[in-house]
């Protein structure tokens, strides 16, 4: 693989940081790497605080007014994380509301700190965007010191000074490589983010019949068993909202039609709670889901993310894979996994998962753990174009299992298949 540094070697064409500059064209016969800092965060969480949240969702609609006309030349979006602070979701919720926009994947990494000739390090990647890729538009959303390190890896000695300042959010940075020459320009967003959570006003649907019926059993807890079972716990399984226009269309992150359900339904899910969970667990947003290894399975969690931003929670992601649903309903309600907490016992948790794993996590703990395989067959059915369901389960004093579900009474139909917009500028 022919590498950036032998362009340089070759063209010594590096040119100057200009900053502040007009809309960035994104040549269609270039690379363009459009580098989106990570926006304001919440210093208590791994997530973006309400602001940071705001200004990600205006971004998105900037982003797409640059990119207008020219988003068959959009290669990938991605979102780099250090590897040293995995829990990060700050980077993934900055770009994603652009990716929605659009209806594309986010390919999300967790990514060392090198220069381009260490493997894993964003450098090394973008090194490789840029020497083997097709031409096109690559979007990456980073921390603001991953960007100038960055930036100084692959320009070397003609670097340019300053790159995008820490704590000024405004900044974003378009990497031009074209004919040989290469130029890194700071651009200025002029958004005004609000500090207040976004309200869309979602509310129950009139006259709406949960998709399901309603069903409650309990099962005991077994006398003999393996596993220590938690007890007084409640745990809400949601699964992600809308998310597949049709059968076929798998690309990782929900569409328009879910964005209103994920920013929207809080209010609904606090009251069906009764109040704030203190625990918020999903799915890791590094996992991998089709699109021949290159989409990240991102939707649960970023359908629960709102949730978190809004209630200043953090996020509990998983440690396994979002298709382990034996391993999900271990770790949810005993304390026999390398992945079970105790912070499960005792307390009220929301998890935001995958539907067929959850089904498959709840018939594995009820027929499995709990040992009563006939119970399993109550349960009802979770249907593929049902976004609005949540199960229930909880655990008494003694151990016992009780099965409940209801849904949060929106109807997908009445959800728009436009994205909710953001008025840029206005605050």
């Amino acid at each position: 693989m022919k590498t950036l540094t032998r362009f340089l070697a070759l063209c010594l064409l590096a040119l100057p940081l200009a900053a502040f500059a007009d809309i960035p064209p994104l040549n269609g016969n270039a690379w363009n790497i459009v580098f989106v800092q990570s926006f304001e965060a919440n210093a208590n969480t791994n997530n973006l605080s309400a602001k940071g949240f705001n200004h990600a969702l205006l971004f998105g609609q900037l982003l797409n007014s640059v990119t207008a006309g020219k988003i068959a030349d959009i290669q990938g979006i991605y979102s780099f994380s250090p590897n040293s602070n995995a829990q990060d979701m700050t980077t993934l919720q900055s770009i994603e509301p652009f990716a929605v926009l659009n209806n594309r994947a986010v390919t999300h990494k967790l990514v060392g700190s090198g220069d381009i000739t260490q493997y894993g390090t964003a450098a090394y990647i973008i090194n490789g965007i840029l020497s083997d890729q097709p031409r096109g538009t690559y979007v990456i959303a980073m921390p603001a010191a991953m960007i100038n390190d960055t930036l100084a890896n692959l320009l070397g000695p003609n670097a340019p000074t300053g790159g995008v300042t820490p704590g000024n959010y405004k900044q974003y940075v378009v990497l031009a490589l074209a004919n040989g020459r290469m130029s890194a320009v700071v651009y200025d967003d002029g958004l005004k983010p609000d500090d207040r959570y976004p309200d869309l006003n979602v509310k129950h649907t009139p006259k709406y019949a949960c998709p399901e019926q309603p069903v409650k059993f309990t099962v005991k807890k077994p006398k003999a068993s393996q596993f220590q079972f938690n007890t007084k716990q409640t745990v809400y399984f949601v699964r992600h909202v809308e998310a597949h226009p049709n059968s076929t269309f798998e690309n990782g992150n929900f569409v328009c039609q879910g964005a209103w359900r994920a920013i929207g339904a809080n209010d609904i899910l606090r009251k069906m709670m009764g109040g704030k969970p203190k625990n918020i667990f999903t799915t890791n947003p590094a996992n991998i889901i089709g699109c021949a290894g290159t989409c990240s399975y991102i939707r649960p969690a970023l359908t629960i993310a709102p949730f978190a931003i809004q209630h200043d929670q953090n996020l509990m992601l998983a440690g396994f894979q979002w298709n382990d649903a034996p391993t999900l309903a271990a770790s949810l309600f005993t304390r026999n996994t390398p992945y079970s907490s105790e912070a499960f016992d005792k307390s009220l948790t929301l998890v935001a998962w995958e539907h067929e794993h959850i089904e498959l996590a709840v018939q594995y703990l009820i027929g499995t753990l709990y040992k009563a395989p006939a119970s399993v067959q109550q349960l009802p059915n979770w249907s593929f174009t049902d976004y609005d369901t949540v199960w229930k389960l909880e655990t008494d004093e003694h151990g016992d299992l009780t099965f409940s579900n209801s849904c949060e009474g929106i109807d997908s139909n009445s959800l728009p298949s436009t994205c909710p917009a953001f008025p840029v500028g206005a605050k």
